[in-house]
């Protein structure tokens, strides 16, 4: 049976929003083309209950079946030279047709290396399209493909999972995640770290992605002009800023927020592109008392 891949990133020991979506979308694509759902956690050392509670939490998501590995080189952010032998082998063992990585950043640093490795397409903050297809009297199929804009936002790629020989590595663009799609347990299968002499050297520069806030935050806050310290610290846990004349459209993109505060009404010519946001986000206008005048 074909395997599909989900990578679950982990911010202060919490697993993330769009990894959880990433789930979803695995099981979404496991069940309609008749897969196996794994789940791939990389931890640094954790006692075994923490293991299992956040085991819990992905098997919940989705997953049929838990990948981990702990390990002292795991513990920091998710870097190629850290984490990408470990990716590589994982791939090596149970060539899965799909390897799917969250919003937030990680993808973008650990999904083209690990393409390279294993030869495999890649493609960033894509979705995933599930087409019917008609292949015989009273017969049908479900095709996956995976879609993303193009740089310039004047086209679409598209990838037919199905019409590749070969795997797909990809990040998804960040969505919300429905309710609990599988049981709260599911088995957990620990790997060995890689040994250092067959991890082999890094494909790319290693580098955290300070720029993720926007893809992993719960709430948005948009703004036409800046907040002063006192306000910026006042922001509850999980939300982001967003500064109209410092954002552009591609960060937002990312974003799926699930409440949007707007700060001071826009002015006639200027309206928020809600369009770029998750549709079905709670939107709240606010006033505040620290508004930076522009």
């Amino acid at each position: 049976m074909a395997s599909i891949v989900a990578y679950i990133e982990l911010r202060e020991g919490a697993v993330t929003r769009p990894s959880r979506y990433a789930v979803a979308e695995a099981r979404r694509v496991a069940d309609a083309a008749g897969a196996t759902v794994y789940a791939l956690l990389t931890v640094g050392p954790l006692g075994q209950a923490q293991i299992d509670q956040l085991a819990s939490e992905v098997s919940a998501a989705g997953a049929d079946r838990i990948l981990c590995s702990s390990a002292d080189a795991l513990a920091g952010p998710p870097l190629d030279t850290t984490h990408g032998p470990l990716l590589a082998q994982v791939a090596e063992h149970l060539r899965p047709v799909l390897l799917l990585f969250p919003a937030g950043g990680v993808g973008a640093e650990l999904g083209p290396p690990l393409a390279v490795r294993i030869g495999a397409a890649y493609l960033a903050n894509a979705s995933i399209e599930l087409v019917a297809e008609e292949r015989a009297p009273d017969l049908s199929s479900q095709r996956v493909v995976l879609t993303r804009w193009r740089a310039a936002r004047d086209g679409q790629r598209q990838v037919d999972v199905g019409d590749l020989e070969r795997p797909v590595v990809a990040s998804l663009a960040c969505g919300i995640a429905p309710a609990s799609l599988g049981e709260p347990y599911a088995e957990v299968e620990m790997l060995p770290y890689p040994e250092s002499s067959h991890a082999g050297p890094s494909l790319l520069a290693s580098k955290t992605d300070d720029a993720a806030g926007l893809e992993l935050c719960s709430a948005l806050v948009w703004s036409r002009s800046g907040l002063d310290g006192d306000a910026r610290t006042a922001l509850p846990a999980g939300a982001a800023l967003v500064v109209a004349s410092e954002t552009i459209s591609p960060a937002l993109a990312a974003a799926s927020p699930m409440e949007l505060f707007l700060l001071s009404p826009a002015a006639p010519d200027e309206t928020l592109p809600l369009s770029l946001l998750a549709p079905d986000a709670a939107v709240l206008r606010v006033r505040a008392k620290h508004e930076v005048p522009p």
